[in-house]
């Protein structure tokens, strides 16, 4: 297959492929014109997308992000077998981390200058019925309570990871009942419609491998999740992913905060929001709905290790949560 698809490479970028290699879902991709990244789609329509929301961003200065290289043809995409394929340019550095305080800093900057340059871009995918975050959260729930019904009623084979969910089920469970509760009373709504008819993009897949750095640089990368939302889901998921390896460190949010409004401005009101937002233990369940969904790159072995982490630290969760009552929404 890589002898085919380096084929159609040389004949539809006039370049010779020295070498191609598979990395998650992309393609390595090494030739006499530079480095690229190789990645197809299922559907013209999202290919389509990703590489117009990466041209808009350059056009408005934007640079730090994908860009995509045109074919012979002068368009972004091309047709090979089933799918449609894109080259990007290898954007050089190493994959943030969010065990690194720094990284995390790096990366609430670049989300935030990514937040200025992403608002008025129409042509995004179709909007969802709902709050995406909170159908989002909600499906995830009922999932998550589906699994731990069935490890309750001996329907799953016992092994560590269902002990692991058995003994953490009902914490994770009070706490996303109390989050969805509040949250569909809260600002949610209208910072949702807000950025919608702002046509206003959020990233929505702020994984820690999805920021590349490079000495003072750093750089966002993988648009595919991009679509119409209010920024602060991104801040929320980001932070979110960050407190869980920092241990709830209340200066780590502090700091995460400051630096995003470094770049761009939020009220208070959206500081507060976002406080609350982060209660919802998103990590956990994606974990435990991923791998018994069989979701790709959901592994059991990883899964044990990241909630083993997540309920280690769960006092420190609940007195970072505990200090700032006056957060809360009524």
């Amino acid at each position: 297959m890589s002898q085919e698809l380096a084929a159609a490479i040389e004949k539809m970028y006039h370049c010779r492929v020295t070498r191609i290699r598979p990395k998650r879902t992309v393609w390595l991709c090494d030739t006499n014109r530079g480095s690229w990244v190789i990645k197809g789609y299922t559907e013209f329509k999202k290919a389509a997308w990703v590489t117009y929301l990466s041209q808009t961003l350059h056009q408005r200065g934007f640079h730090d992000v994908v860009r995509y290289i045109p074919t012979i043809q002068n368009v972004p995409v091309f047709k090979w077998k089933n799918s449609y394929v894109t080259a990007m340019e290898r954007i050089p550095g190493r994959e943030g981390s969010y065990f690194h305080r720094m990284d995390i800093l790096h990366s609430l900057r670049k989300l935030a200058e990514f937040h200025l340059h992403s608002m008025h871009i129409p042509g995004g995918p179709p909007p969802e019925e709902g709050v995406p975050l909170l159908v989002k959260w909600e499906k995830r729930y009922e999932s998550f309570v589906q699994i731990y019904n069935q490890i309750q009623n001996g329907s799953v084979r016992q092994n560590r990871l269902t002990n692991l969910i058995q003994n953490g089920a009902p914490s994770i469970l009070q706490e996303a009942e109390y989050v969805l509760d509040i949250a569909r009373k809260s600002a949610l709504a209208v910072e949702y419609a807000n950025s919608f008819y702002q046509q206003h993009v959020a990233h929505k897949d702020l994984a820690s491998h999805n920021f590349l750095l490079s000495g003072i640089r750093s750089s966002i990368i993988d648009l595919d999740t991009a679509a119409y939302d209010t920024p602060l889901v991104d801040i929320i998921q980001l932070i979110n992913r960050a407190l869980v390896l920092q241990e709830w460190d209340l200066s780590i949010f502090n700091e995460a905060i400051e630096a995003y409004r470094q770049i761009r401005p939020l009220s208070d009101a959206q500081v507060a929001l976002i406080f609350l937002l982060l209660r919802f233990p998103d990590n956990y369940m994606r974990e435990v709905t991923g791998v018994f969904e069989k979701r790709k790159n959901f592994q059991a072995s990883r899964v044990e290790y990241y909630l083993a982490i997540i309920m280690k630290n769960w006092r420190r969760r609940e007195r970072f949560f505990a200090g700032y009552e006056h957060f809360i929404y009524t």
